[in-house]
């Protein structure tokens, strides 16, 4: 047992998404889910409709994915709080925001 509980199937006052994911974070197929709803029935429904177009899940999303396979594919399922649409970054980079000086120094580039 791990030190935090995992709380991904709790009810949330915000949006929800189950996707599809190619092994390249690719958005396959997306299903938007409203504010409270049910995310571990709707999860175990998703799991149900791949199963019954032929995919196989790996192990149980107990932290809110799992991999699937179908025919040597394979595919990642997850529950995110995240558009998988949107085009913005979805990573932090310290780097990004911080002035030309502090790029310099950061590089070893003379001052």
């Amino acid at each position: 047992m791990g030190r935090y509980p995992q709380k991904v199937y709790a009810k949330a006052a915000t949006p929800r998404w189950i996707v599809v994911f190619s092994l390249r974070w690719r958005p396959i197929e997306s299903q938007r889910l409203e504010p409270g709803a049910d995310l571990a029935g709707a999860m175990a429904a998703a799991i149900e409709r791949l199963a019954g177009e032929g995919w196989q899940i790996e192990a149980e999303p107990r932290f809110g994915f799992a991999f699937m396979q179908r025919y040597g594919e394979r595919r990642l399922l997850m529950l995110t709080p995240r558009d998988p649409h949107l085009k913005r970054l979805q990573s932090f980079n310290p780097f990004r925001s911080v002035g030309d000086k502090a790029k310099r120094l950061l590089s070893g580039l003379p001052r």
